[in-house]
């Protein structure tokens, strides 16, 4: 028989790949990869590789083909989604260079559509949303842009777009959500009623029963009833028992209380079960479920922010309840003995709340040292709230240094920038908030972007301020290049009313545009350490940037001994990817010797 020529062979493995038959294609572009390259088959292994789950495999086949064709947007959307299944931040910049390069590439602004909602990024969403259903119209991309609208507060325009683009979407959430938020109630509930007939779908029937409650109290309270009869749902008796107790029918919502618990312990369940005790003023039961509840949360340590509700609505219980001095005792003995950042943060509260300042600052301390995120960002509002302005600094200048991931980066950056607090006059801290997320920028999401543009605005406005009136045209310029579309916190005509003093008070206005920036500040940081910072390193890229810096040439076989992994060429392509998003020249490609890839240090 005679053997399948190269040809023959290759059009079997688009058309297994076709079939949804990776593996087996997958194993056909092996042996062809085997007698000599072909980017075409590189492309399609790299493709089997994602679909069978192999990510770290498809990782370094998408990172090399992303240097031999950094124009392809095919080959950036799949290493975009190779690293969302990793859960690695950089999914978004890969997702972004995709579309970028390919406007009218559907799949591409499809998974970046997705990434983007799984994110809750609702307003980076909505042009790419807009994009696909202008090219597509399909139901799906619609259903998607009505939610992206009603979350952002636009429920108005989603159903302009239901009536454009809807066809069918009347039997969706999202059409039934719109109506919700533009207060047409019966209508929510007439259009939900009909759907859940149709569908028995329990989610349809949650946003029936919670519209008609809008409008008809009664109605909505005895359809409660009667689906509960029929099926008590957990979720549903939820809702009915918080809706009881919105109308302090508290009797009726205890007794439906202790239906649920018999079904599900939930402790968000079980407040519920303490507050209506509380409220009923059933003083010692109520303190007796609130304390067993906080025991048994205390021992699991489950979920920390359901740990924090169910303490924090005990305290003021016990304030309110209770004699200063007996409560204080009462608290330390059931939370404070745990040692653990919400119990400690709770304390502190305690005796903030107690006019204690002295100890609601040791408490507060102590949270601090035992998270330097969770319990020191809490330390520092106190501290900025109290006038201990250089302490304040002295933390949050810490914890910036310290933080790693871009979303814990972007909390901190929404304390810093509270316009409540004082925290915004620190100047030498707003540098540094500045710095760290401009080093994330790529990965930041609409939310982060907003907050670097108003930290650009700060540092413009006290610019400004000093008269430094170039450097506040620049900070300026830089706000408006990384400031999202919609905005709520910053917007478009801040900038022009700076520039505009700017241009006016200037005795000579100098462009500065492509000119050096004088007085650059050189930071008493070694090099090693500053690239760290800029680039965000995981720990295998800082072994190989010192290892690099320090023999300036290494193969690819020298960095696997040191790193005691195969997978070098992969985490070497991610580390030029960083330092090329951020403009830096730091490592390059030599070649390939007998022992694989070598890489010289071409940084300073």
């Amino acid at each position: 028989m005679i053997p399948a020529s190269r040809e023959e062979q290759k059009k079997e493995a688009f058309r297994l790949f076709e079939d949804g038959r990776y593996q087996e294609s997958l194993e056909i572009c092996n042996i062809l990869l085997e007698s000599g390259k072909d980017s075409a088959i590189e492309v399609l292994a790299a493709t089997n590789l994602y679909y069978t789950g192999k990510l770290e495999d498809a990782e370094v086949f998408f990172r090399d083909l992303a240097q031999k064709m950094p124009d392809s947007s095919y080959v950036h959307s799949y290493l975009a989604k190779v690293l969302e299944a990793q859960k690695d931040e950089g999914a978004i910049t890969e997702f972004a260079a995709a579309v970028h390069l390919d406007p009218t590439n559907q799949d591409a602004l499809r998974s970046y559509a997705g990434y983007l909602i799984s994110q809750k990024d609702y307003r980076g969403a909505l042009p790419v949303l807009r994009t696909l259903v202008q090219l597509g119209k399909k139901p799906g991309d619609v259903q998607n842009l009505m939610r992206a609208l009603i979350e952002i507060g636009e429920p108005e325009e989603a159903l302009t777009t239901h009536s454009v683009f809807g066809g069918d979407l009347a039997k969706t959430p999202e059409y039934i959500d719109a109506l919700i938020k533009t207060r047409n109630f019966q209508a929510a509930a007439e259009s939900a009623h009909g759907i859940y007939r149709g569908t028995k779908d329990r989610t349809i029937l949650r946003k029936y029963l919670a519209a008609l409650s809008r409008y008809d109290m009664q109605a909505s309270l005895d359809a409660y009833i009667s689906h509960i009869q029929e099926d008590p749902d957990a979720e549903i008796l939820f809702d009915y028992i918080l809706l009881l107790k919105s109308t302090k029918d508290y009797g009726a919502a205890l007794a439906a209380v202790k239906t649920l618990l018999e079904h599900a312990r939930d402790p968000l369940y079980r407040l519920v079960e303490c507050d209506l005790l509380a409220a009923m003023g059933f003083e010692q039961k109520a303190f007796t479920a609130y304390e067993n509840l906080i025991r048994e949360e205390l021992a699991s340590k489950n979920d920390l922010d359901i740990l924090t509700l169910i303490i924090s609505n005990y305290r003021k219980y016990l304030k309110e309840h209770v004699l200063p001095d007996k409560a204080l005792h009462r608290f330390l003995d059931i939370v404070s003995r745990d040692v653990n950042v919400v119990s400690l943060l709770e304390t502190a509260r305690f005796y903030e709340g107690l006019g204690n300042m002295t100890e609601a600052r040791s408490w507060y301390y102590r949270a601090y040292r035992a998270d330097f995120l969770a319990g020191g960002l809490d330390y520092a509002k106190f501290l900025s709230a109290h006038g201990e302005e250089r302490e304040c600094e002295k933390v949050m200048l810490y914890i910036l240094s310290n933080v790693k991931k871009t979303t814990d980066i972007v909390n901190v950056a929404a304390v810093i920038l509270d316009q409540r607090g004082k925290m915004p006059r620190l100047k030498r801290f707003m540098e540094q908030l500045i710095k760290k997320l401009e080093a994330r920028r790529a990965t930041l999401n609409s939310d982060g972007l907003e907050l670097l543009s108003l930290a650009f605005f700060i540092a413009a406005t006290s610019a400004q301020e000093e008269r430094d009136y170039a450097a506040c045209k620049y900070y300026c310029l830089c706000g408006l290049d990384v400031m999202p579309a919609r905005t709520r916190t910053i917007r478009l005509e801040n900038y022009l009313q700076l520039i505009q003093v700017c241009k006016e008070r200037s005795i000579a206005d100098r462009p500065i545009m492509n000119a050096p920036q004088a007085k650059k500040r050189v930071d008493a940081v070694a090099p090693a350490q500053v690239i760290t910072e800029q680039l965000g390193l995981s720990e295998q890229e800082k072994k190989i940037v010192e290892f690099l810096r320090l023999h300036r040439k290494a193969s690819e076989m020298d960095l696997r001994k040191m790193l005691g992994t195969r997978r070098v060429v992969g985490v070497v392509n991610q580390l030029i990817q960083k330092a090329a998003l951020r403009g830096m020249d730091l490592i390059s490609k030599k070649g390939v010797g007998v022992d694989g890839e070598v890489y010289e240090y071409t940084g300073t």
